[in-house]
């Protein structure tokens, strides 16, 4: 394998593959990534750690097609550290030359023929039970909405993913920990056969939301039996770039009925500006240490307060809008912080029944993100 190509396309490739290597690699191949010169002008070059895969290719002069399994860290730390400008790889029997500018380097291979076969990435596979188009930017603004909610418990594997429910040409799409609960629905075209409910792991929605930062476009999403593929489109056309492709496995087990824990509503109804209450939070919440919360006492003002012993309390007032009966509610101060923060609009409501029930936030748009909080309760 022989190919030249730009040093920022090549390195722009292997940092997003590199993303699917995982620190926990169960074979040693898995810590490589792979490289192959088609004969069409272009390297693909992709990862995986058999639960998330991540491909992509870009444009390069090819004079011998061909296939290579490198170190993935170490070829990614040499492509970072190259010098703009060209750069021209070629493979041998058991080393891959990187040549750039004046420097060459000499990198030994893993094999090939030990790498796992990637899933199929063509989206018109037979077999699949949904394929759906998503804005990129909603999609975007909705992940880092509902992420943020799934556990870190892998005791639980279930709360570590985010539920995906299409149907009716939507999609919905939400996360617990048991503590609190995100739920975001977005607008899809396309085929969604009966409907679909999947379990789709945090750690590949993570790696999609940051693949959609820059010019995310619309992302195809094909949903098979057993994986979830998103194809992500990387730009103009002509810009040397192809289109990436993130695949992941879904999480077995059965999701909690989300909808039955959302109440159709409360009578006390809280409305206050957002960055008021994220700051009040943010200071006031210093001063609730050691896992204790900080106190919400609703009616005329919204008053925040926070004690913790041999340390010291605090309280601050902002204006609010507020009805309903008088009364006080806690919450852990992150917990209340991540909620007011997913929040994309400048006024945030909470609907509340007592100190006790779960409380729900909610933006000027009630159909686009919910965040439901459950208290702590008061000694």
């Amino acid at each position: 394998m022989k190919f030249r190509c730009e040093r920022d396309d090549l390195l722009e490739a292997v940092q997003f593959a590199t993303r699917a290597i995982s620190n926990r690699a169960t074979l040693p191949v898995l810590s490589g990534l792979r490289i192959e010169a088609g004969g069409n002008g272009t390297v693909g070059v992709a990862a995986t750690d058999l639960e998330l895969t991540m491909e992509t290719a870009f444009q390069a002069g090819i004079d011998e097609p061909g296939k290579v399994v490198v170190p993935g860290r170490l070829f990614g730390e040499i492509a970072r550290s190259l010098g703009s400008g060209g750069v021209t790889l070629a493979s041998g029997d058991a080393e891959v030359e990187i040549e750039s500018g004046r420097g060459q380097f000499r990198v030994k291979v893993l094999s090939p023929e030990d790498y796992p076969a990637l899933p199929v990435e063509d989206d018109a596979v037979a077999g699949h039970r949904a394929r759906v188009t998503v804005d990129g930017a909603a999609l975007a603004t909705a992940l880092s909405q509902v992420i943020r909610s799934a556990s870190p418990d892998e005791s639980r594997q279930v709360l570590t993913g985010v539920v995906w429910e299409l149907e009716e040409s939507r999609l919905t799409l939400a996360a617990t920990d048991s503590y609190r609960l995100s739920v975001a629905t977005l607008d899809v075209e396309g085929e969604l056969g009966e409907g679909v409910k999947v379990i789709v792991p945090a750690r590949a929605l993570q790696e999609l939301g940051r693949a959609l930062q820059g010019a995310p476009g619309a992302v195809k999403v094909l949903v098979r039996e057993n994986l979830v593929t998103f194809f992500l489109s990387n730009g103009d056309e002509g810009s040397g770039r192809a289109e990436s492709v993130i695949t992941s496995r879904f999480i077995e087990g059965e999701f909690p009925n989300y909808k039955r824990l959302l109440p159709e509503g409360y009578p006390n109804i809280l409305s206050v500006d957002r960055e008021a209450l994220l700051g009040v939070v943010k200071r006031v919440g210093l001063l609730a240490q050691n896992n204790l919360p900080v106190k919400l006492s609703l009616g005329d003002e919204l008053e925040v307060s926070a004690h913790t012993p041999d340390v010291g309390e605090g309280q601050e007032t902002i204006e609010a809008s507020y009805e309903g009966e008088p009364f006080v509610i806690a919450f852990n101060p992150q917990f209340l912080h991540d909620g007011a923060s997913a929040i994309r609009s400048d006024q945030v409501t909470m609907e509340a029944g007592d100190g006790l029930k779960p409380a729900i936030f909610k933006g000027d748009d009630p159909a686009g993100f919910t965040y439901l909080l459950m208290p702590v309760r008061l000694s």
